[in-house]
């Protein structure tokens, strides 16, 4: 398992969790979050 790869998708999962309840008024950072996590897996799948 990727460390790196699973704290960013932990971190992704609860940002929108906090939007969808109501937490936060909207989702922060997760487009970046999302750009991270993909990039990650293209990392690891062209190596």
């Amino acid at each position: 398992m990727d460390i790196p790869l699973l704290v960013i998708g932990v971190l992704l999962v609860l940002t929108l969790t906090a939007f969808f309840t109501g937490f936060l008024p909207y989702p922060i950072g997760w487009i970046i979050l999302s750009a991270a996590f993909i990039g990650r897996l293209l990392y690891l799948k062209a190596r």
